[in-house]
């Protein structure tokens, strides 16, 4: 495992929650992989950034806000992937009650042409051991 490479994947996820928390579409959008592939546990598949932007932006309406914690990163060979604990939470639009979810995530980058890491797979689930 190549550190310099791991770090980079960990820089890419970081531009990615910080895009996120901002609830900048474009910039989130600017991560990813034409052929990205979203399995949210709450949804059918997305494939693709067209698709996954409108996913993203019907998610905005709650302006949420993500918290992670990494249990993993490994990179390799312009692949690289990092695995861990998310807490999300929101305002509901209509009421203005809290709302939120828990889980686990594995994101795999895919080093492109230019040098840049984009997320190619995104893949979420809500298992009862998250404690974030």
């Amino acid at each position: 495992m190549n550190q310099n490479l791991v770090d980079q994947v960990r820089n890419a996820l970081d531009q990615w929650l910080q895009a996120f928390n901002n609830n900048d579409i474009e910039a989130l959008m600017s991560l990813y992989d034409p052929e990205i592939v979203y399995a949210n546990s709450a949804k059918p598949i997305e494939i693709g950034i067209p698709t996954v932007k409108q996913g993203f932006i019907n998610s905005f309406a709650i302006q949420p806000k993500v918290l992670f914690k990494e249990e993993q990163a490994i990179a390799v060979n312009g692949l690289g992937y990092v695995t861990g604990q998310f807490k999300v939470t929101g305002t509901h639009p209509e009421d203005g009650s809290e709302v939120g979810e828990t889980g686990r995530v594995v994101v795999i980058f895919r080093q492109n042409e230019s040098g840049d890491w984009k997320l190619v797979f995104d893949m979420d689930n809500r298992p009862p051991d998250v404690n974030i």
